[in-house]
């Protein structure tokens, strides 16, 4: 089911198997800003993404991810870490400051990811984190490549005492009740897993010069998966939805075909409906994992209206997921747990309003 940054040097490695080669991976590092349920705490998902691009497959994979001083890595948990789908021969340790996962395969452009809770002490500010190492075999030859190393000014996050419902009115100018379950909020990478694309740098509220603002916010895992995507846009009349079939073209366009889920369109319901204070077009449909025995699938509902008074646009995706992670877990329907976990996201929705 998106900065403060002093550099972002992207993303092909350096590799140290030959001088002058084409790189054999490619590297998408990125920090999830998470807030501590019901606390002014914030800690870090670290995600890093690694692509085998090389044409070939690679065998026997040692990756490495070390963190810098002020940073305690910790695992996380099975559920998490079945989403992504681990390959049989998979494992994970951490030592030190070292997270090291070994696979027994990468096949051609299959990408691999390594995920750590990274919470910091003290209040680090312009932070250099070392590229993930990787070492394997290709062609019977083992080689090594290490990432870019990325210097991220983190004080933003690191200097902020707040809750996330504060931090979203600060950054975006919206209050949105954010509900305490004993889950952790936190942003996610939603937008980007739509349009079919990678994330690296921080992941936390995205906006642009032209008045556009994105974020996505997720808390739990599978079983308990709760997910919401908010677009706020200047207003153009010439842009308003003014019938199903519209609204229904504009929704499928919203996940690309580069995307690891699908929407199902067939099955897509729409009507006009009551968003607080504002006439909004709600389509309901459900949301496909397309990894087979992953995620499954799980209800979608989209709300689009305008703000004609303050000149935005407003589009607004929740989703969640309620059955498992898995063979024999996602693909076994669980209509209430759905129904609970859409029912607290609708809440969020309805406690929108524009500071």
């Amino acid at each position: 089911m998106p900065l403060a940054f002093l550099a972002v040097s992207l993303l092909n490695s350096a590799s140290s198997a030959e001088e002058g080669a084409a790189p054999s991976l490619t590297f998408y590092p990125s920090l999830h800003v998470k807030f501590v349920d019901g606390q002014a705490k914030n800690y870090f998902l670290s995600q890093a993404s690694v692509v085998n691009v090389s044409g070939s497959t690679m065998t026997d994979l040692t990756l490495r991810h070390r963190f810098p001083e002020g940073f305690k890595a910790r695992l996380i948990n099975a559920e998490a870490q079945a989403a992504f789908k681990r390959p049989e021969g998979f494992s994970e340790s951490l030592e030190g400051d070292a997270y090291t996962v070994r696979l027994p395969e990468l096949r051609i452009a299959e990408a691999t990811v390594l995920a750590v809770e990274l919470p910091y002490y003290g209040r680090p500010g312009i932070v250099s984190f070392p590229g993930v190492e990787v070492e394997y075999t290709q062609a019977g030859e083992k080689r090594t490549e290490k990432g870019p190393d990325q210097t991220w000014d983190l004080s933003k996050y690191t200097k902020y005492a707040g809750t996330l419902r504060e931090f979203i009115k600060r950054y975006a100018g919206l209050d949105l009740n954010i509900p305490s379950s004993g889950d952790d909020w936190g942003f996610s990478n939603l937008a980007a897993r739509a349009a079919g694309k990678e994330v690296t740098g921080a992941v936390e509220i995205e906006t642009e010069s032209s008045g556009r603002t994105r974020f996505s916010l997720q808390a739990g895992t599978p079983g308990n998966l709760r997910q919401m995507l908010l677009i706020k846009r200047s207003y153009d009349p010439a842009r308003q939805l003014k019938a199903t079939d519209e609204v229904r073209r504009f929704v499928m366009n919203m996940v690309q075909a580069k995307a690891d889920f699908v929407l199902d369109g067939d099955s897509i319901s729409i009507q006009k409906g009551k968003m607080g204070r504002w006439e909004a077009w709600v389509a309901e449909t459900r949301w496909r994992d397309r990894v087979k025995e992953r995620l499954g699938e799980g209800p979608s509902r989209w709300y689009i209206f305008a703000d004609e008074k303050n000149g935005s646009e407003y589009i607004i995706n929740i989703s969640a997921q309620g059955r498992g992670v898995g063979l024999g877990k996602a693909d076994l329907p669980n209509p209430e747990r759905e129904q609970a976990l859409m029912a607290e996201l609708e809440g969020m929705v309805k406690s929108l309003r524009v500071l």
